[in-house]
């Protein structure tokens, strides 16, 4: 049985404004992921990998082409529509983390639930805190918190509201060796256990070579690098 993609990007290309002229960020596009694969995107800085990330988000409208998500086109929603689909659908994971300094850890998980009025919020929080392995640490506010504890509270965010898709910028990106390869092996284990599509931009490549696909950004343009038998 063929199981159609979740995500599905045809002939995209984003041109921000610049004056009297634009620049061309992204151009030409195409790209399918199939539920619960993993994907790293790689390149140079600038090379317009984040853009990507927030074009797959819903959080601007491309220029030329079409991104949809579980066969919805996000250029047929409005902002709001999109905002929905997020809430719905898809989490995310940043390099600098985003926790709300005035929320302890479990405030901060569950914040995302309530905001859709979800009930046994809590309950799922502290179920997610003990999966990250801060289940010790569910009173404790973001400052309280080392860089990878702060990260595990945000991958337990991203995971309160079930998302189908995880969108992560740079997840290891301030972290330590150490702590950046324990974050690794959580995204991937959540992965496992929840079925969630990642899709990753790194440039770690320890991170990068344990997604099922790679693909190397280049001057705005995609290409999928294979591994070296």
């Amino acid at each position: 049985m063929t199981t159609s993609p979740i995500i599905r990007v045809a002939g995209l290309t984003h041109r921000v404004g610049l004056g009297d002229t634009s620049l061309t960020i992204l151009q030409g596009i195409g790209l399918e992921v199939k539920p619960g694969q993993s994907l790293a995107l790689v390149g140079a800085s600038g090379s317009g990998k984040s853009t990507l990330l927030g074009l797959l988000a819903g959080l601007d409208i491309a220029s030329e082409g079409d991104i949809e998500i579980r066969g919805q086109s996000l250029a047929a929603l409005d902002e709001e529509q999109r905002a929905l689909l997020r809430a719905r659908h898809i989490g995310f994971v940043f390099q600098s983390f985003l926790l709300l300094p005035t929320l302890t850890a479990l405030e901060n998980v569950m914040l995302p639930a309530e905001l859709q009025g979800r009930s046994q919020c809590r309950e799922r929080a502290l179920q997610l805190l003990a999966q990250v392995g801060l289940a010790e640490r569910v009173r404790h506010f973001p400052s309280q918190l080392s860089g990878g504890e702060q990260q595990r509270v945000a991958i337990a965010r991203a995971f309160m509201t079930e998302p189908d898709i995880l969108l992560a910028d740079e997840p290891t990106g301030n972290l330590d060796h150490h702590t950046g390869a324990q974050i690794i092996e959580l995204l991937f284990r959540l992965n496992r256990e929840h079925g969630t599509t990642l899709v990753i931009v790194t440039h770690d490549e320890a991170l990068a070579g344990r997604c099922e696909r790679r693909l190397l950004m280049s001057a705005g343009r995609l290409e999928e690098q294979h591994a070296e038998s």
